[in-house]
């Protein structure tokens, strides 16, 4: 448990790190254009390290990445002059992907993504709890979708700074908030139920993510 939840802090210290850097990077566009280019292929990265991972050809997947980095070479003078681009693609792909995500789920006679959670942590759920989950599962969905609209419209609107503030500073600050706001919602609304604290459904989200399933929970 102590592992686990060491894990997660050194992880969010490093989400904080990135987004305060990429931040100053967009504000200080003039001057900090190297560090918002690295910056901007940060996610692409981790993102290629975890599908090397789960290749089942990773010497295929080497040879890929070896041929991108080139590439990414190649065209360095370009991403330092559209950084800003990039860190808004990752920003506004990445609400809209956990916005697909959770809101598929919903279609159906599917499982709700956020029971699936819970079934991750308390095995059987009674109706009451899944009923819950499902509700909790679209008050997901919609709140990307929120965030994918507002990074779009705040990006489009021509202001960099306000667009990182959001993108950089408040999205992490109103996710986390969500998940506190969930939890007291919870005690109101399932006060018999068994508690799991705020860092068990953060847990539940990796384990999901980690799992790389390609289908959606039913």
């Amino acid at each position: 448990m102590l592992r686990g939840r060491t894990a997660l802090v050194f992880a969010g210290v490093l989400f904080v790190a990135f987004a305060g850097a990429a931040h100053f990077a967009i504000v200080d566009a003039g001057h900090a254009t190297a560090l918002g280019a690295g910056l901007s292929l940060v996610p692409a990265a981790a993102l290629a390290f975890w599908c090397m991972r789960r290749s089942q050809h990773p010497y295929a997947a080497l040879l890929v990445v070896a041929a991108t980095i080139a590439v990414l070479w190649s065209v360095w003078p370009a991403i330092e002059r559209h950084f800003p681009r990039l860190l808004f693609v990752e920003h506004a792909g990445a609400n809209l992907a956990l916005a697909i995500m959770f809101g598929r789920t919903l279609v159906g006679n599917r499982e709700a993504l956020c029971t699936r959670f819970a079934r991750l942590i308390h095995g059987t759920l009674p109706m009451d709890v899944e009923r819950y989950t499902r509700q909790v599962t679209v008050a997901w969905t919609i709140f990307f979708v929120v965030f994918f609209a507002l990074s779009c419209v705040l990006y489009q609107s021509g202001s960099l700074a306000a667009w990182s503030l959001f993108a950089n500073i408040l999205s992490p600050v109103l996710v986390a908030a969500m998940f506190v706001v969930e939890y007291i919602v919870r005690l109101r609304v399932l006060p018999k139920w068994e508690r799991a604290g705020v860092l068990s459904g953060v847990r539940a989200f990796t384990r999901h993510v980690g799992a790389g399933q390609p289908e959606a929970p039913r």
